[in-house]
C-alpha cells in the first residue's frame, strides 16, 4: 500500500513538473514572438502619451525590450497556465466541482481581461491628461518622459486593475465556503468601500481620477458579490 502511495505521489509530481515545462516554454516562445511587437508597442506609447520619449542609457532600450517580451510572454500564456491547471485537476473532481473550477477560471480570466482593457482604453488616458496639466508644470520646469519609467508604470498600472478585478471570485468562493456571511458583507459595507478606495490610493497614480475609476467598479463588483450571495447561496444569508 504504501509503496503504491508512493508510486502515486511522485506521478503527480512528474506531472507537475511537465506542466511547468509546459508553461514555462510556451512562455519563453510568447516572449520571443512578442519582442517582434516591439516597434509597435513604442508606436502606441507615443500616441498614449503625445509627447516624446526619451531613453537615459544605453542598455536602457534593450532592456526595455526584454522587459516587455517577457511581460506579454507571461500575458499571453495566462490561457495556457489555466489550461494546465485544468487537465492536472480535472480527473480528481467530480461532475458539480468541474463546473464550479470552470466557471471560476473562466470568470477570473474574462474579469482580468475586463480590467486589463477598461485601465486602458478609459482610465489610462483620462490620468494621462489630468496629470499633464499646465498648473503642475510651471514655465521654468521642463517635463522629460522616461520611456523605460513610463513602461513600467504602464504595466503596474494594466496589471493592477487586472488584479483587483479579481477580487470578486475570492469573495464568492468564500461565501460558497461558508468562510464569510452574506450578512457580514451588508454590515460592513462602509468599511469595504473605505478599504477599496486606500487599495485604489496605493495602485493607480497620485491623481483622483484613476482612483475613482478603480474604486468605482470595485464597489459595484462587490454589490454583485452581495446579490449573487443573496440569491444563489441562500443559505449563506444569515449573520454568525
Amino acid at each position: 500500500m504504501n509503496k503504491n502511495r508512493d508510486m502515486a505521489f511522485w506521478d503527480h509530481v512528474y506531472e507537475i513538473r511537465n506542466r511547468l515545462l509546459v508553461v514555462t516554454g510556451s512562455v519563453l516562445v510568447l516572449s520571443v514572438a512578442s519582442s517582434l511587437f516591439y516597434p509597435l508597442i513604442v508606436k502606441e506609447v507615443g500616441n498614449i502619451i503625445k509627447e516624446e520619449v526619451y531613453v537615459f542609457t544605453y542598455p536602457g532600450g534593450f532592456l526595455t525590450l526584454v522587459n516587455i517580451s517577457i511581460l506579454l510572454g507571461l500575458f499571453f500564456s495566462i490561457p495556457i497556465l489555466l489550461s494546465q491547471i485544468i487537465l492536472f485537476v480535472l480527473p480528481a473532481l467530480k461532475a458539480r466541482e468541474k463546473v464550479y473550477m470552470f466557471l471560476a477560471l473562466g470568470s477570473s480570466y474574462l474579469l482580468f481581461l475586463s480590467g486589463v482593457f477598461f485601465a486602458y482604453k478609459s482610465v489610462l488616458p483620462a490620468s494621462i491628461i489630468f496629470l499633464k496639466q499646465k498648473i503642475f508644470y510651471p514655465e521654468n520646469v521642463v517635463r522629460v518622459i522616461s520611456f523605460e519609467k513610463f513602461i513600467s508604470f504602464l504595466f503596474q498600472f494594466l496589471i493592477g486593475f487586472g488584479l483587483c478585478f479579481q477580487f470578486p471570485v475570492v469573495l464568492l468562493f468564500l461565501l460558497k465556503m461558508n468562510i464569510i456571511r452574506t450578512a457580514s458583507l451588508i454590515k460592513n459595507f462602509k468599511y469595504v468601500v473605505g478599504i477599496i478606495f486606500i487599495i485604489s490610493a496605493i495602485l493607480t497614480p497620485p491623481d483622483i481620477v484613476s482612483q475613482i475609476a478603480l474604486a468605482a467598479p470595485m464597489v459595484v463588483l462587490y454589490l454583485l458579490c452581495i446579490l449573487i450571495g443573496i440569491i444563489f447561496i441562500p443559505h449563506n444569508k444569515q449573520g454568525e
